[in-house]
């Protein structure tokens, strides 16, 4: 019934055909089953822009960086964290924050002039399921106290249900953590609505409690563990 065109979503993603692997699992995720992958024939995965709405959900569970998104991508956000946490990085509270949610909550809490700490510097993605766990490593790397991924809450995600990928990455990053003798309660995941602005604010006083209880001794320590083991992948 339309003219013979649609209008797509300018935040969409896009497979690098030489990277992918055909796991099929950006197919699994993706909310609106935008992607399909045919993995008997280990053809490269397919992503149908019109249905694409841009979460993001797709690229950080890809394994292989096959996929990238339009804006939002893996090096201007990797960039976003080098420039917060550049000076002084034990003193900040970094903080990956949704666009429709937890973002919003932040403006909220600003907009009616709550008071929490100063030192928090949020990132925007679009959606949480965007965090990929590089992000997090990255960030530990650069000498981050504590972080904080925060979106929608769950059975109210603006995608769907990608928050629940971000629950179990957020999961499997922790355990991670734990094992590399990193204390897993540094990385926390808080869900807070746009209409939260009070819970944003208690968020982050909470968040402040806990980075002033990590010592310069601890994040030296995990900046030299994660060190290590990149020098050992690499």
């Amino acid at each position: 019934m339309h003219a013979g065109h649609i209008t797509a979503e300018a935040i969409t993603a896009e497979v690098i055909p030489e990277l992918c692997k055909s796991c099929g699992k950006c197919a699994e995720v993706c909310p609106y089953n935008a992607i399909s992958v045919d993995v008997k024939a280990k053809q490269p995965a397919k992503i149908t822009t019109a249905a694409c709405s841009g979460c993001g959900t797709c690229a950080a569970e890809c394994p292989f960086g096959a996929i990238t998104t339009h804006h939002f991508t893996d090096p201007q956000i990797t960039q976003q964290i080098d420039a917060l946490l550049e000076d002084r990085p034990g003193d900040k509270i970094l903080t990956f924050a949704c666009n429709w949610c937890s973002y919003a909550g932040a403006d909220y809490a600003g907009v009616s002039r709550l008071q929490y700490p100063p030192n928090a510097r949020l990132i925007r993605t679009m959606c949480s399921g965007r965090v990929a766990d590089s992000f997090i490593w990255h960030a530990f790397r650069k000498g981050a106290p504590v972080i904080l991924v925060s979106g929608c809450h769950i059975g109210d995600c603006h995608y769907i249900d990608a928050n629940h990928w971000t629950e179990k990455r957020i999961g499997k990053v922790r355990a991670k953590m734990e094992k590399r003798g990193i204390r897993p309660e540094r990385l926390q995941l808080e869900w807070i609505s746009a209409a939260e602005g009070v819970r944003f604010a208690e968020v982050m006083t909470r968040m402040e409690a806990l980075r002033q209880s990590v010592t310069p001794a601890e994040i030296a320590a995990t900046v030299a563990a994660l060190e290590k083991k990149t020098a050992a992948a690499g």
